[in-house]
């Protein structure tokens, strides 16, 4: 957002060139202060902080970077934040709708064998590590969990299939 203060002048004062060029000098500085304002202002929330920031908060938590996106770094700290206990069923649908969308997911829960299955259908990255980091969070320890990630896509073209006959004869002495 570049910053005109030529038109804050008088009039009487546009022409002259020496205002001119100290005023265009002000603007570069006033530019980057409010770059910098604008940085700090971002960093204080963890959708919008850049990766220095992100960085801090995966010390903070003791995350591992592994060369995710820091789109993927911020959902998992987002994560972190967001644990409650105790556990409910209403509250891991809604944390896995907030990060698969509703549609995203199939959960089925087996009250009597404490099993959780979980199908991912997202092609979101990182979904399945994110699924299990969210898991490990918030699912008492006795619940059995089946996770898995289903995803498909259709692709146009043709497919070129080639196959082979054999067999194998196996004999014991």
């Amino acid at each position: 957002m570049a910053v005109d203060l030529k038109m804050l002048l008088p009039e009487w004062f546009k022409n002259i060139l020496e205002f001119n060029q100290l005023l265009d000098t002000e603007e570069v500085e006033l530019e980057a202060v409010e770059d910098s304002i604008r940085s700090v202002r971002d960093n204080c929330f963890i959708q919008t902080a850049d990766e220095n920031t992100i960085l801090l908060y995966e010390k903070r938590f003791g995350i591992s970077y592994q060369g995710e996106t820091l789109e993927y770094r911020r959902s998992r700290i987002l994560q972190r934040y967001n644990t409650v206990v105790p556990f409910t069923i209403g509250f891991l649908k809604n944390r896995l709708s907030e990060l698969f969308g509703a549609d995203g997911y199939v959960l089925s829960v087996n009250s009597k064998t404490y099993l959780l299955t979980i199908k991912v259908t997202s092609d979101r990255y990182g979904a399945l590590n994110l699924l299990y980091d969210l898991l490990w969070d918030i699912i008492p320890a006795h619940i059995k969990i089946l996770a898995s990630q289903e995803v498909k896509k259709d692709m146009k073209g043709g497919y070129y299939i080639g196959t082979t006959v054999s067999s194998t004869k196996i004999t014991t002495i």
